[in-house]
This record gives structure tokens, sequence and C-alpha cells, in this order.
């Protein structure tokens, strides 16, 4: 059955790439529609409301005559970088994107730890994800509305599903029973603005972190421990986003908690924060959430729901035009969370996060992160993926790990992403469990290491 699966990614990445051959050679990079690319960088733009013409694919489109430039909707095609279905500067666009990867450990087992997306060893289609959007942007020119739905194929799945959606309300599989490929909707919302206020409403990414979940928006294959263990991937509620001024942005909002599109418990928990950037070579975002009856830890039965809340701060700083440093810190906290007691004791967890990034050309890209995450009361890293032999997990202490890679992009559509990261644990271990690296039945083995790499196609 894998080999069958493996065999389909590869004839899925290799019948996209046959047809992007014949497709012409890329020479810019239209700013209308490919934010969703990771080096993506939108060259600032006068608001519409200050300019006689907007830019329609590569035409200049005049305003109407005693009309104003926010009256025209550009809706020329631009086909920079190929796209199955050319895209439109307003109105509805379908486009995505292919990410198949491979890795392996130095162990010779099957899993890879607590390391994700790449959590075996195996060659495997992470993602066939699927994108249709209408993006809202009224330029300060009054109302306009959009929405748009992710569907997401692959053995990534199993990382954002959302209790109610994908699983049911105790937890188990609603309508996939592979515990490998599966497919999940981590966003489907519609969107209104006014002016410089845009509020989406529906079942959405989180604004809270620094890496996400589809593969253009990261530089590494692999994800951080503070992204898989210590924050939300989706929200279902209403999220509110207010342009107070060029520079900076303020978000807030009403959700049903942590990655839950409806629960036995329905709790409205409260998300928001802002960005800013000093409109050079400065940004900062801070986000958190205030979300009461969560569920705790499996291993913790008394009160199974409490209060969890978290804050993320993420400041990046352009060191020079072709270097630059992330800073990433996190701190979590639930209440009576721990798993090193009988329930009574508070669980926390937070961590730092450091990117070094650099460009060495328009086709390399080569990159650095060093994290420290503690989990200080046992309550967040074990497995995802059914049988992983993390479970049940339960490791109070310090997760270490260092990630060198490399992005090649030989074609706008193309991505290579190879990575060697290294892994270990200091800490205390809850009596019966596996430790984290124990993957190969090799007791007390604390460190690990990994090399993987992926492809990524856009369509």
């Amino acid at each position: 059955m894998k080999l069958t699966k493996m065999a389909f990614a590869a004839a899925v990445a290799w019948g996209l790439y046959a047809g992007s051959v014949h497709a012409q050679q890329p020479q810019t990079q239209s700013a209308s529609y490919a934010a969703d690319y990771y080096y993506f960088q939108a060259e600032a733009q006068a608001s519409p409301s200050d300019q006689a013409a907007v830019v329609a694919g590569d035409k200049m489109v005049q305003a109407p005559a005693g009309g104003h430039a926010c009256d025209v909707c550009a809706d020329e095609p631009a086909c920079e970088p190929w796209r199955l279905f050319c895209q439109k500067e307003c109105g509805w666009n379908v486009y995505g994107f292919v990410n198949v990867g491979a890795a392996t450990n130095d162990d010779s087992s099957f899993f890879n730890g607590p390391t994700t997306f790449a959590d075996y060893s195996d060659v495997y289609m992470n993602q066939l994800y699927a994108i249709a959007e209408r993006k809202v942007d009224t330029g300060g020119c009054g109302w306009d509305w959009g929405g748009r739905a992710d569907v997401l194929y692959g053995t990534d799945y199993i990382f954002t599903q959302a209790t109610g959606l994908e699983l049911d309300d105790d937890g188990s599989q609603k309508w996939n029973s592979d515990p490998f490929y599966g497919v999940a909707m981590p966003q489907i919302y519609g969107e209104v603005a006014y002016n410089d206020l845009a509020v989406k409403v529906g079942h959405f990414y989180t604004p809270i972190g620094y890496e996400v979940v589809p593969a253009t928006g990261n530089f590494f294959y692999t994800h951080a421990y503070t992204m898989q263990y210590g924050e939300p991937f989706t929200h279902t509620g209403a999220l509110a986003t207010y342009a107070y001024n060029d520079r900076t942005n303020v978000i807030a909002g009403i959700v049903n908690g942590w990655d839950h599109f409806d629960r036995v418990n329905d709790t409205g928990a409260l998300v928001g924060g802002f960005t800013w950037t000093n409109g050079d070579r400065l940004s900062i975002a801070l986000t958190g959430i205030a979300s009461p009856n969560e569920a705790k830890n499996p291993l913790v039965t008394d009160r199974l729901e409490t209060n969890r809340d978290m804050y993320s701060l993420v400041i990046s700083y352009q060191l020079r035009d072709n270097l630059q440093y992330i800073f990433q810190h996190d701190n979590g906290y639930q209440r009576d969370g721990s798993v090193f007691t009988d329930g009574t004791m508070s669980a926390e967890w937070y961590g730092i996060n450091q990117y070094l990034l650099y460009t060495i050309n328009d086709c390399w890209k080569a990159g650095a992160r060093f994290e420290w995450f503690r989990d200080d009361d046992g309550a967040r890293v074990g497995a995802v993926r059914p049988n992983n032999p993390l479970s049940p997990g339960g490791f109070a202490g310090h997760f270490y790990a260092i990630s060198a890679g490399l992005n090649w992009s030989p074609h706008a559509n193309f991505i290579v992403r190879p990575e060697v990261r290294y892994d270990w644990f200091d800490g205390e271990i809850l009596a019966g469990s596996n430790g984290p690296f124990d993957t190969d039945n090799d007791p007390g083995d604390d460190e690990q290491a990994v090399a993987a790499i992926d492809v990524i196609f856009l369509w």
C-alpha cells in the first residue's frame, strides 16, 4: 500500500513538472497572487486612492473619466510563475502546490522521534495543496468581500486536524482511516473589508507564531517544537485585522479555542496582537490567545479541561540586504496540566527560536535554525501519528535542535529544500515511557540526527 502511494506521489510531481516544461519561462513575479511563495516580497506601491491608474497584469489600466482608480477591476490574467489556472488581479483564483519529500535518521528506525512534519523515514507526499481564494483589498476605497478555502491531501493532514471537522468530539477520526495519508481542510472562511478594517469569519489558520502549515511559507522542511507542540494550528470564529497606519496592524478575534471547529464545550477564546515595522529593516509581531476549557494531556485524568493561554513574540531584522535574522519566543501555560503530579500542578512550556537566512543569489538561499524548547511539566511533546513509540509521552525537560539547509529554486515553480538536523534532550522521562528518541527500542537514547530533502512545485 505504501509503495502504491509513493508511486502516486511521484507521478503527480512528474506530471506537473512535465507540464511546466512547456510553460513560458517567467521573468518577474507578480505581487498579486504570489504571496504564498516563501521568497515573495511585495514592492511598495502607492494606494489606489493616490494614483490615477492601477496595474492589471502587464497593463496599466486608466481610471474612467471622472471616476476613481478604486473603481477599476484589473482582470487581465497574469501567469508568472506558470500556473495551472492563470491568476487575476481580482475575483476568484485557484492555485496550489505539490510537496514531496524524504527523510531518514541515524538510528535506522521508522519514526524520527518528535520531529515533524518529516516525522518518519520514508518517501512520501506531504502536501497536495489546493486553494480557492478571492482576496479582499479595498485600498482605502470602501467595501470589498472575499473568502478562501484550503484543502490538503497527504501525510501532513494529521498535524492540522480540528475537533468537530476532521475529528469527532472525542478525538477519533471522522473521515480519515489511514494513519499516513488523509485529507484536511485547514481553512474555509468568508471575509469582508471596509477601508482599513477586514474581518474573516469561519475556519482559518492561527496568526500566532512564525512557521506555518503550507510548505511554501517556510524555509525548512522540518518544523520547530514551538510550532508543533507549543502553538495552535487553526481557529474557528471571527478575526478582525485593522491597519492602524502604514506600519502597524492590530488583530483581535473571538474563536472556539485551539484546533476546534466544534466541541462538546464550545467556549469563546480571545486571540489578538499586533504587527509593527519601521518600514525598512525591523518588524515585530506579538500575538497570543487566552482559551478556557481546553483538554489537558491525556495522561492527566483529574479535571479534563482547564484554561490554556500562550503568547508568541517574533522579531525580524534585516542585517544586510541578503541576510535576515529572526528571533522567536513562545510561552504557554495550562492550569493543572502537569503529568508528573496528580494533576494539581500547572503545566508550562516556553522556548526560543533563532533563524539566520542568507540569500546567495536568485537561485540559492542558505539557512540555519537553533531552537531551545522547554516542556516544563511533560505535558506537550509526544506522539502525533498513531503507532509512534513516543506514546504516551511525558518528557519534562529541555529539547534542543539545530538545523541547517539550502533552498534551491532553478525555476520559479520549483523549490528544493535539503536539510540536516540534530536534536537532543535533557530532562526527566515519565516512568514506563520510551524516551523522546527511543524509537528504535534503544532505551536511554537522548539524541538523534535526521537528513531530509523535499521538492515543492507550484501549480
